[in-house]
């Protein structure tokens, strides 16, 4: 175990001597009218059990997060079995319960529950914590009294949940006290074999924003604990996140989590967070102190980080002024830059990795040509569903010249457009680009015009995923 951990971990174990001094619907009764479709399959036998034992109680449902369900089937004995995690209230001015239920040869049978200090499931996730080859269960709760989303950690083992405690230390207040997050995602963040959370906090009130790292750890008379460990700014000025994600960052295997915010200029930023294994430190590489923001990766379109050259690798988003435009323009269009991250030390670079025009109404990409450069500008009719292509001349009217336009058709409307030039003997130069839920995406080209080869444009397009 690296020095670094071990030094975390001991302030961990300090804290925790201090620490040891849609919403739902309705099952069973005659009100089950009031809820959606009784699912069927397992889930309509854990419902059928869990009101046997429990009477009329009402599901609740993690509101964010990949699981949305009430009723959750994950392993959480490490026998290679699904047990079911339920969330459910049995009075409104309760809290939430949890309970597990295992299956047995025939039938799944009630085996714990454990109430809860939340007034809401914002999100459930998944991981083993504490290296024993068993997954814990981290919950997200929404409280009522303070309107923040708070961590919450459970096991279950022996036909009982166990609270695992979940605490930072509050410098202001001298306690430790619940861990307060926006977005938590949870990962092998440093290679130690157990999974850490990564959590991200946006205090609106004081503008300002913080990342942190979450580890498990046995504390004093044997109880088991996560504290937060490290922490590192991030920019205060985001008023919520778009996207979040865990992502490799690098080309050298460097994993963290992305985070893809909105600001209150109207802006977007993409923020890194990463466990530096070299120095032991929880990292934010592209916070500028001085400024106390992140202003490397703002972009004036609402476009987030993703793999756009499908090379495993995250790629950033990074906008200019299409020619043409600037400031102020009423509709301006952006070009978008992509880069990877190369980390150098305590610094970074950037590397380049292509150049798109994005549609982000019909969702799709033209890759930009380099000889396009201060050659070609465009225009959008989101309306119509058409992005224009131009020669661009300075001294000239900009949009004068077209050289070919990308339209979005509905399958029948597409059909009618060739049936309908066919009866007038026109000729339509068109590339077919592509179909998808039955839109039709398709460059139509000027006749005579030679600045692009219309074959080439296909392989200029691709679907934004």
């Amino acid at each position: 175990m690296r020095m670094a951990k071990v030094l975390r971990l001991l302030t961990a174990l300090l804290l925790t001597a201090v620490l040891c001094g849609c919403d739902g619907y309705l099952i069973g009764g005659d009100q089950q009218l009031m809820r959606p479709p009784y699912p069927a399959g397992e889930e309509k036998n854990i419902q059928e059990q869990l009101t046997k034992n429990l009477g009329t109680v009402t599901l609740k449902y993690p509101k964010n997060g990949a699981y949305r369900s009430a009723i959750l089937q994950v392993d959480l004995t490490g026998d290679g079995k699904n047990d079911a995690l339920v969330f459910y209230r049995e009075k409104e001015s309760e809290p939430i319960n949890l309970a597990v239920l295992v299956r047995n040869e025939k039938n799944w049978q009630l085996a714990a529950t454990k109430k809860s200090e939340g007034g809401e499931v914002d999100r459930v996730m998944f991981g083993d914590i504490d290296d024993d080859g068993v997954n814990e269960i981290i919950v997200g709760w929404t409280m009522y009294s303070t309107g923040l989303n708070i961590i919450s950690a459970y096991s279950f083992a022996d036909s009982s949940i166990s609270t695992i405690e979940v605490r930072e230390f509050s410098e202001t207040q001298s306690v430790n006290i619940s861990v307060a997050y926006t977005d938590m995602q949870i990962g092998d963040f440093d290679n130690d074999g157990c999974a850490e959370i990564i959590a991200s906090y946006l205090n609106l009130s004081e503008v300002t924003a913080t990342a942190k790292l979450i580890e498990f750890h046995h504390g004093v008379d044997n109880s088991n604990a996560m504290s937060v460990t490290d922490t590192a700014p991030l920019d205060g000025h985001v008023l919520y996140y778009a996207d979040a994600k865990i992502a490799k960052l690098t080309d050298d295997n460097i994993t963290g989590v992305v985070l893809d915010g909105y600001k209150d200029n109207s802006a977007m930023i993409t923020e890194y967070i990463y466990w530096d294994t070299v120095s032991g430190d929880l990292r934010t590489p592209f916070y500028d102190e001085t400024e106390k923001a992140v202003t490397c990766t703002s972009r004036n379109i609402y476009t987030s980080s993703r793999d756009i050259d499908s090379d495993g690798v995250m790629d950033i988003p990074v906008t200019s002024y299409l020619p043409g435009y600037d400031a102020g323009s009423d509709s301006p269009m952006y070009l978008t830059a992509w880069y990877n991250i190369d980390f150098e030390g305590d610094g970074y670079a950037f590397i380049s990795r292509k150049r798109t025009v994005i549609n982000t109404a019909d969702n799709y990409s033209i890759t930009w040509q380099s000889s396009w450069d201060n050659q070609v500008t465009c225009r959008i009719d989101e309306r119509n569903h058409i992005l224009y292509f131009y020669r661009y001349q300075k001294d000239r009217f900009a949009f004068s010249d077209e050289i070919f336009r990308v339209r979005v058709f509905s399958e029948p409307d597409w059909n009618k457009e060739l049936e309908e030039a066919q009866a007038g003997g026109n000729r339509l130069d068109y590339e077919m680009l592509a179909k998808d839920n039955g839109s039709v995406y398709v460059a139509l080209f000027t006749l005579g015009q030679d600045f692009v080869e219309p074959k080439s444009v296909v392989s200029y397009f691709s679907l934004m995923q």
